[in-house]
């Protein structure tokens, strides 16, 4: 039976080794602290680099949300402060004409009401060309930044314009021009300039607008609700954004007090191996003749 021949230089040897990879995980630590992570690189923990790139595209994609509900807010904003406006320039148009049905006017004051009727209807074309981003907020999908020309003919579509807000969900941040008179108040509102300074405004002209008031009204309403929906998406996408960050952090920060206790026990690991092999060092051919 033979029997491996141990040798001081072995000794030395497989002390050294145990020195290095002491050094090592104690450097390795070390890193970590100063990093505030525990994977530097892939090599470092496959697994968690794997689990961190999944959560990572998952994250990015509610971030992508996130601006994307910023976005379809921002432009319901702007179309319901357009929306106000323009019920409120609408009830104007409705006082000026039960003013004009007053018999008692002449020829000169149903003109004054008429020039009025006139500055609303123009206040009331510009509404109807709010835009957002340059983009006519009521003109559909159509190109340009108006949706009804200077003559008061409506120039937009009713293409819907839509905002994906969630993996499962996409909401219309659009109101169709269509859908608030934009293709028919503007011409109406000439007429009816012409009628009050003519004298001859009636129900019709107050039906039109009554018309018109309930169209805005629903959108109104329509927008709010679909504002209230985008709000409440964005709270939870922002809440599963941050849930992903915390997953994350588990695979890639480190455990600060975890780790300091393990470079602490590393450490004193360290300096016992090397008064080890220091002893180990200073063994001589005397000391095996003794």
């Amino acid at each position: 039976m033979s029997s491996s021949r141990i040798t001081q230089n072995t000794i030395a040897d497989t002390a050294l080794r145990g020195l290095q990879s002491n050094l090592t995980r104690l450097q390795k630590l070390q890193q970590q602290l100063s990093s505030g992570r525990k994977v530097s690189q892939p090599s470092d923990d496959p697994s968690a680099t794997v689990s961190s790139m999944t959560l990572r595209s998952r994250r990015s994609a509610d971030e992508q949300f996130i601006r994307n509900i910023d976005q379809a807010i921002g432009r319901l904003t702007v179309t319901d402060n357009a929306l106000t406006q323009l019920s409120d320039r609408l009830r104007n148009v409705r006082d000026l004409i039960i003013t004009a049905r007053n018999g008692a006017l002449g020829p000169e004051s149903l003109a004054g009401v008429a020039a009025n009727v006139e500055a609303v209807r123009a206040e009331i074309l510009d509404l109807y060309n709010s835009t957002y981003l340059d983009r006519p907020i009521f003109g559909g999908t159509v190109r340009g930044l108006t949706a009804v020309d200077a003559s008061g003919v409506y120039v937009g579509d009713d293409g819907a314009v839509e905002t994906r807000i969630a993996t499962d969900a996409v909401v219309r941040v659009d109101v169709t021009g269509t859908a608030v008179g934009a293709d028919t108040v503007p011409i109406s509102l000439s007429q009816i300039s012409a009628n009050v300074a003519g004298g001859t405004v009636g129900d019709t002209d107050l039906q039109v607008i009554d018309k018109a008031l309930e169209q805005v009204a629903w959108a109104m309403g329509d927008v709010g609700a679909r504002s209230e929906r985008v709000n409440q998406t964005r709270s939870m996408v922002d809440t599963h954004r941050l849930d992903l960050t915390s997953r994350i952090s588990v695979h890639e920060d480190v455990d600060m007090p975890e780790t300091i206790m393990k470079l602490e026990a590393q450490r004193v690991g360290y300096e016992a191996a090397l008064q080890s092999a220091a002893k180990i060092q200073q063994i001589s051919l005397v000391d095996f003749l003794k």
